[in-house]
């Protein structure tokens, strides 16, 4: 394994920075702590991150999360699964290949390269898009993958396709530690998340909680408490679930016909 020192020159303005809205920086902190207490315990913790379906935030979610527990001085690899439509390079503007897929089916000269950003997140990318992504990801090859870089790195965030679409996010679910579902405000029906759920619940795989992506402040509240200019148009926010128990309230929409 080559591990490229060099660090990435910048990361896209959208992403999680000292330059962003306090709010923002809050609630990645706050999910960051969430996440902490949830899984206690020695040993790399790997999240697997998904969503219901397209467009609810995932990748940016990942990336974001990578950053705040880098923040916390914690090791950490943003490990791209999505192996169908991958986005983390294009959003932090690195090479896709060679990447996991590489490493995955071992082409000679093409060693696995993980980036080290600025922000101390180190990024392992989805590589060659795969005639056999699902088959790849539940090798023997992705857990021995899985078991080497979690002897170096603290925290492994893993973005996967959408769970309603590909089972791709249930597989990987099977390696990980638990697994953060991404939510859309306005876009996500409740029976989307109720299907992806139960995809994840036949898996017995462990459901950490829900982010909330694309989310409404009261503007007027905000700008009471902190000022002008903290002021901004979205935001993310945690929800726990269990099993077993009556289910915490979920985002609805209007927008069933989706």
């Amino acid at each position: 394994m080559r591990n490229d020192k060099k660090a990435v020159s910048q990361e896209i303005a959208h992403l999680l920075s000292e330059e962003s809205p306090f709010a923002i920086q809050e609630a990645y902190k706050l999910l960051r702590t969430n996440l902490i207490f949830t899984m206690p315990g020695e040993g790399c913790k790997k999240i697997v991150v998904t969503s219901s379906d397209r467009s609810e935030g995932k990748s940016t979610t990942a990336i974001n999360l990578a950053i705040a527990i880098a923040q916390n001085q914690s090791r950490v690899l943003l490990l791209d699964c999505d192996l169908r439509l991958p986005t983390v390079s294009k959003k932090l503007k690195i090479k896709n290949v060679p990447g996991l897929t590489e490493a995955l089916v071992g082409i000679r000269g093409q060693e696995m390269q993980i980036y080290a950003l600025p922000s101390g997140v180190h990024v392992l990318t989805a590589g060659t898009i795969p005639p056999n992504p699902t088959e790849l990801l539940g090798s023997e090859q992705m857990q021995m993958l899985l078991d080497r870089l979690s002897e170096k790195y603290e925290y492994i965030i893993i973005d996967t396709p959408p769970i309603n679409e590909v089972a791709d996010a249930v597989i990987l679910s099977k390696y990980a530690s638990g697994v953060l579902v991404v939510v859309r405000q306005n876009m996500s029906t409740t029976r989307d998340v109720d299907a992806a759920l139960q995809k994840l619940e036949f898996a017995e795989a462990k459901v950490l909680g829900f982010v909330l992506s694309g989310a409404e402040e009261d503007k007027r509240a905000y700008k009471k408490k902190y000022g002008k200019k903290y002021g901004y148009k979205y935001g993310y926010g945690y929800y726990g679930y269990g099993y077993g128990r009556k289910r915490s309230k979920k985002p609805e929409s209007s927008d069933e016909n989706r």
